[in-house]
């Protein structure tokens, strides 16, 4: 589907993070956040009109066409991506979460000193959805079982979606999978209404994840 080839392309963009605040923590790939790096549509569309399936259609016109897609089938979507890509999708996301090393990070972080300020890890998901990849991140972490402690977790994953009802799948499946603990008490998940391409507007600050 055209978010998997956009997850694809987004994990083999990956370069190592120039943050000196992981830098010692980093096993995988990584990405810095920035603003600066953001798409616009004048980057990347000329012209008024552009393409939507086998249509051609105003620029203004693509984006709200889109949003309804997705929320006809957010119900189904995951089981849309098992059919479409005979569960492939499963193996390339867990290979995704693997190459972040995150599960290695998450356990360093953790052992720092009580009382001491702490090294925070931050992932965004963007265009996260059902929350799919970010369970694997949050599994990987260890995140449940350190939701039982008190204190917000070292390990923190945002789900950004443009779409609203892709994002209620998403917390409905976390709250089955984990409880409200992840989100509410440790704070280690959480999903925010946002536009890839104005990240901002979200307020999801330049430099503020480790892995994106």
């Amino acid at each position: 589907t055209a978010r998997n080839l956009h997850r694809v392309l987004r994990c083999n963009s990956f370069s190592k993070a120039p943050s000196h605040r992981i830098s010692p923590l980093s096993t995988g790939y990584v990405r810095t956040l920035s603003s600066k790096n953001e798409a616009t549509p004048a980057s990347y569309i000329s012209g008024s009109q552009t393409h939507f399936g086998f249509e051609t259609v105003d620029i203004a016109d693509k984006e709200p066409r889109v949003k309804q897609v997705f929320a006809n089938v957010a119900d189904s979507y995951d089981v849309m991506n098992d059919f479409m890509s005979m569960g492939i999708h499963r193996y390339w996301k867990d290979e995704l979460v693997k190459s972040t090393g995150i599960s290695s990070i998450s356990k360093i972080l953790r052992q720092q000193p009580h009382g001491e300020q702490k090294t925070k890890f931050s992932i965004l998901d963007v265009a996260g959805g059902t929350g799919d990849v970010a369970f694997r991140f949050v599994d990987a972490a260890g995140c449940k079982d350190r939701a039982k402690s008190s204190g917000t977790d070292e390990i923190s994953v945002t789900v950004c979606d443009i779409n609203p009802d892709m994002l209620r799948v998403g917390e409905a499946r976390a709250q089955s999978k984990y409880g409200s603990d992840l989100m509410d008490q440790s704070q280690a998940l959480k999903f925010v209404i946002g536009n890839a391409q104005k990240l901002k507007e979200s307020q999801l600050d330049d430099e503020s994840f480790d892995v994106y």
